[in-house]
């Protein structure tokens, strides 16, 4: 966008700059709220950091409050585009004013409401698939994480009866390689410990209740390990007993991150371990970007009952992530 293209060229005289570009989502969510409120309650971790919010001035106070010493500035969108175009536009004018540098710009995403984009002429489910079209990524992983887990997913918004066909030896290994190169290049991890899940109720009892265990998970886990030996893949696990044995034991012993193979079989007890302080990634693509856990909220939007506890934790982790890029 226009905007983008002119503060790239006063960016060129400060090139050390870092900058965390924030896309609030829905003007009419909770995206501008949850955002304003997180800005507040880090103003002293965002030195040196910038801020750039891709999205209208308008959605959000006069003010960001007393403390905030960092600049913010504003790239809008066109005037009177609708909710959902202006989700959908500020998207691609972030993606875009990353991606011009990559290095030293994150990008932490607010909610918007999938419906609202495809009436606004963006053919897309959701921001992962949004994201992969606009960097032209071959392949992306959901990932999901808090402080107890890391969830990465092998299927993601599709119906649960197609998720069978789509775990295949290929898609294991995809997501499996997304999550140790996030694990290296993010979290520093040399020799990263995965586990994958089964698919069915105790991975199938030896076929009694499913053969995908047999017949796919486990050959793609041999395959893995043997091609990979900078990093273990173990299982596939019972998904019902779990997490709740990987929450009792240390955090040091814990794996350092799960494939689960479809939406809500991760998802649920990732989010039950800590909600408002989970974040949303998307693995494989070529910049740094972050999310919040959670949707638009329309029936509170507006009323200052929005929890900001899942930006604050987007933010943090993409000034976290970003630093130790930057240093390796």
């Amino acid at each position: 966008g226009a905007g983008g293209q002119l503060r790239e060229g006063h960016r060129k005289k400060t090139m050390s700059t870092l900058d965390l570009v924030i896309t609030p989502g829905d003007p009419e969510g909770i995206g501008p709220e949850v955002t304003a409120k997180a800005l507040r309650a880090l103003h002293r971790e965002l030195n040196p950091f910038s801020v750039v919010i891709v999205g209208a001035r308008s959605a959000f106070p006069r003010s960001f409050g007393p403390g905030l010493k960092q600049p913010i500035e504003f790239i809008e969108p066109p005037e009177r585009s609708s909710p959902g175009y202006q989700s959908g536009w500020a998207v691609e004018t972030a993606v875009q004013f990353v991606m011009a540098a990559p290095r030293s710009r994150a990008l932490i995403t607010g909610p918007i409401s999938k419906e609202r984009l495809r009436d606004a002429g963006f053919p897309y489910h959701g921001h992962t698939d949004f994201l992969a079209d606009l960097t032209r990524a071959k392949r992306v992983t959901m990932m999901l994480a808090n402080e107890t887990f890391r969830v990465a997913l092998v299927t993601n918004h599709c119906a649960l009866k197609d998720v069978p066909g789509r775990v295949t030896e290929e898609s294991i290994s995809a997501a499996y390689l997304d999550l140790v190169h996030f694990c290296r290049s993010d979290l520093g991890i040399k020799k990263p410990k995965i586990a994958i899940l089964g698919l069915n109720p105790h991975c199938g009892e030896h076929g009694i209740m499913g053969k995908e265990e047999d017949l796919v998970i486990l050959p793609a886990v041999k395959k893995l390990n043997r091609s990979h030996r900078d990093s273990v893949l173990s299982g596939p696990h019972p998904a019902d007993s779990f997490f709740a044995l990987e929450a009792s034991r240390r955090k040091r012993d814990r794996h350092d991150a799960i494939l689960a193979l479809y939406h809500d079989q991760g998802l649920i007890p990732l989010k039950l371990s800590g909600f408002s302080e989970s974040l949303n990634m998307t693995l494989g693509l070529p910049i740094l970007r972050t999310s919040v856990d959670h949707g638009t909220a329309f029936d509170i939007a507006g009323k200052n009952k929005a929890d900001p506890g899942s930006m604050i934790y987007a933010i943090k982790k993409s000034i976290e992530y970003l630093k130790h890029r930057r240093k390796a």
